[in-house]
């Protein structure tokens, strides 16, 4: 039981560190703003990995100290996408402790509009 979870947890820091080495060579000693060091990546709690929607573009990383900040973005996306166009980067993957999310579900709550 605990050498499968040891497993389990290594497996999933594997998987983080593929995200972390591609990102590392896409850009190697090039920056963009806000990129965050090495060193940053490995010890955030939560990276979340971006892909680019147009070929000039590299996938790119951002650190975070809640997952709101992530689902602000996804908020963003459902109440803004019939008005602008598609986004430059689209989310990829989020991890957090280095274990990778997936988004279960989406909530709309719905209210009357004030008159």
């Amino acid at each position: 039981m605990l050498r499968n979870l040891i497993n389990k947890q290594k497996a999933q820091e594997r998987e983080f560190m593929k995200y972390v080495e591609r990102h590392e060579r896409a850009w190697g000693m090039e920056s963009y703003k806000g990129r965050p060091t090495l060193t940053q990546l490995v010890e955030a709690k939560i990276v979340a990995f971006w892909h680019p929607t147009s070929q000039n573009m590299n996938h790119t990383a951002t650190i975070h100290k809640h997952i709101d900040e992530i689902d602000e973005y996804l908020t963003h996306l459902v109440w803004h996408s019939a008005k602008e166009r598609v986004p430059l980067l689209r989310l990829e993957a989020v991890f957090v402790d280095k274990a990778q999310m997936v988004i279960k579900g989406i909530k709309v709550i719905y209210d009357k509009a004030a008159p």
